[in-house]
């Protein structure tokens, strides 16, 4: 069979349905009849056609369990580099992967089943509604201004939910092996949140989780010139920096507002997250993106109009979008913008001279494991290192897999941050900001 070498601009250029090429460690697989077997369904392979996925393939499956079937779709060979790549898996890498499949092997569990997460959602979804139909239409909440206020407060806490648990766990496959069921709870955000689930893919499956705290690679540390905050090391510093972390925070309260533009404009005129390129939208996601934007509007505003001053209507919308800005903003923050992480930069020739598995740890920090509250109202997040390694894994099963992970950390010497209290860790990014806000003594 005759090959070729592809630049990653003519990879690019394969990503539809009827011609998808992805490559993988230096060589490129036509998967195009293979996309309706995917075990991992259509969207999963949608998503990364036309572009190299080693991190993100190798995140999800096995050392060398594919490695038959991808030989018969093998056309050639990736000679140039769109984005970062990473050196072949260390012992590291494969021995915490080993141990933690492993684990579950032997005890005939399936990590992405867990009976307790759909518990959570209940009461996520049960909690939203309740609060949303008292605020607006049981006339004892109605005529007390401040019982709407704690209403609008424990709506945009759902709000929050929704986005670190439904839609967090659809972007990773990870609760049942059903891509439907992933493509339904992730279009919760769509409808509930009026923020995009695709966007959301872009930016934290194929950008934020397989390049974490990589300038240029991972849209969530993104950062203009000049640009509000400083929060890389490598960052250009301007005035504007100093004692940012007074200010900064405040900012994070327009996160949802932001998103809900931002999310317009990368699906339909930049094209981009960052440096994470957008396929075609396929009808399914065109859907979901307009329609939850029209439901959002209709049920968050329009519909309270109809009974409610629209100072009051639009005041209330503001309380709950604010909380779930915070909420979210804080928790992500707290893990991977503080004082300790590295900020992985690639060589001359786009390499990261640095085991992915162990750029994983060492780029995050965990805090509060031993509090189940934070636990269950972060979305398992205060298990972020866990989280990084093992994305397709049930967030429920993490404390039961926490030792393992430590241990082969300590085994290899690989550092494990962490922290005792949520406060502690958000104290950590506060001290980033105040830090990187000083002027470098080169300037």
């Amino acid at each position: 069979m005759s090959t070729k070498e592809y630049t990653w601009e003519e990879l690019a250029k394969h990503n539809t349905h009827d011609d998808l090429l992805i490559a993988l460690r230096g060589n490129v697989y036509d998967v195009t009849k293979f996309l309706k077997r995917h075990p991992g369904g259509v969207d999963a392979l949608l998503l990364g056609a036309g572009r190299d996925c080693t991190p993100v393939f190798e995140m999800y499956h096995e050392f060398g369990v594919v490695d038959s079937v991808l030989k018969k779709y093998y056309v050639g060979t990736l000679v140039s580099n769109e984005l970062p790549i990473f050196p072949e898996p260390t012992t590291f890498h494969k021995t915490v992967k080993k141990r933690v499949e492993g684990h579950f092997k032997q005890l005939r569990k399936d990590p992405k089943n867990k009976p307790e997460v759909w518990l959570r959602y209940f009461v996520i979804f049960a909690t939203l509604f309740f609060s949303y139909y008292a605020q607006f239409f049981v006339p004892f909440v109605v005529e007390r201004t401040w019982l709407q206020v704690i209403f609008a407060i424990v709506l945009g806490f759902c709000g929050a939910q929704v986005g670190l648990n439904p839609l967090h766990d659809a972007s990773h496959f990870s609760v049942t092996h059903n891509p439907t069921v992933w493509k339904i709870l992730g279009a919760t955000h769509d409808f509930f949140n009026g923020a995009s689930y695709l966007v959301w893919m872009y930016q934290h499956m194929l950008g934020h989780h397989p390049y974490t705290n990589i300038a240029g690679a991972d849209p969530d540390v993104a950062t203009g010139e000049p640009d509000v905050r400083r929060i890389k090391p490598h960052q250009k510093w301007f005035w504007n920096h100093v004692n940012q972390q007074m200010f900064v925070p405040i900012l994070y309260g327009f996160l949802a507002f932001k998103v809900r533009i931002q999310d317009v404009m990368i699906l339909y005129v930049v094209r981009k997250n960052d440096a994470i390129r957008v396929n075609p939208i396929t009808t399914w996601h065109t859907f979901a993106f307009w329609g939850g934007k029209a439901f959002f509007f209709w049920y968050r505003i329009y519909l309270p109009l109809q009974y409610l001053p629209a100072s009051k209507v639009l005041g209330l919308f503001a309380i709950a979008d604010l909380i779930s800005s915070y909420w979210l903003a804080l928790t992500f923050q707290a893990n991977h913008v503080v004082e300790e992480v590295e900020w992985p930069l690639p060589d001359e020739n786009g390499v990261i001279q640095k085991d992915w598995a162990a750029m994983q740890v060492e780029t995050t920090q965990d805090y509060a494991h031993d509090s189940w509250l934070w636990t269950s109202i972060t979305g398992s997040l205060n298990y972020q290192a866990v989280h990084h390694l093992f994305p397709g894994i049930c967030q429920h099963h993490y404390p039961e897999i926490l030792p393992i992970i430590r241990q082969t950390c300590k085994d290899f010497e690989v550092p494990y941050l962490i922290k005792d209290t949520f406060w502690q860790a958000f104290s950590s990014h506060l001290e980033h900001l105040r830090v990187l806000g000083l002027r470098p003594k080169d300037e």
